[in-house]
């Protein structure tokens, strides 16, 4: 195991302990200290890429996907059973993890045939911390056209 330096960081201990017993109960083996470090650096990715979006504009590549729009950078996730695959938009092309150049709809049926990418695909634009799903981004831009309030799936 490689030597990693770290730095302590005064926590109100009432507020670990709630995050240790939490935890137990929810994620067994996970241990806060692992457990705040990946909240830190996912925040510190989204932050950056919001920087990134001020500082630069929105991306003016990307991945033309019917009538919606993946600027470069956006993520993609899909599961098949219990294995979570992801992708990401690297310029005007969706690239997988293990570096294949994919399509949405190659990327959700790799491993299973037949799955509609609309549904199985989940999207996570740059700037943003939240996954949607594809159908309902599509929906939303669909109705954005129409002069639609926007209606979504609730799941």
């Amino acid at each position: 195991m490689d030597y990693e330096a770290t730095q302590p960081i005064n926590f109100p201990i009432a507020d670990f302990l709630e995050l240790e017993f939490h935890l137990m109960d929810t994620r067994p083996g996970v241990r806060p200290e692992a457990f705040v470090v990946e909240l830190v650096k996912r925040w510190l990715r989204t932050e950056n890429e919001r920087l990134a979006l001020r500082k630069n504009g929105p991306a003016l590549r990307g991945f033309q996907w019917k009538n919606l729009f993946l600027p470069d950078g956006t993520h993609l996730r899909t599961r098949h059973g219990d294995t979570v695959e992801f992708a990401k938009v690297c310029g005007d092309r969706i690239v997988s993890d293990d570096g294949a150049v994919l399509t949405p709809s190659q990327f959700v049926n790799r491993h299973l045939k037949g799955r509609n990418a609309w549904r199985f695909v989940w999207l996570r634009f740059p700037g943003n911390e939240h996954w949607l799903r594809a159908g309902d981004c599509r929906v939303g831009i669909d109705n954005h056209r129409l002069g639609r309030p926007e209606q979504t799936d609730t799941v």
